[in-house]
């Protein structure tokens, strides 16, 4: 299946987890995955969980912690 994370398009394995679409992603961009994770968000700026399920299509974005926790805390968009 095609799931996007930040715009970057992935082919993922069906029934992948959010945590395999960002261990997918961070190999993509050719990072180490971060130590802290990040915040992940779905299209409407809802906070979802690392073992949440994907679908076809899906877009995520990342929020790193660091932007997080200079903000105080986080809303949604």
């Amino acid at each position: 299946m095609t799931v996007f994370v930040n715009n970057a398009e992935l082919r993922i394995f069906n029934g992948a987890k959010v945590i395999d679409v960002l261990r997918a992603y961070y190999r993509n961009i050719q990072l180490d995955f971060p130590e802290m994770a990040p915040v992940i968000l779905d299209q409407f700026g809802n906070i979802i969980e690392m073992d949440g399920e994907v679908a076809n299509l899906k877009r995520i974005y990342t929020l790193e912690s660091e932007v997080l926790n200079e903000n105080e805390g986080y809303e949604n968009f």
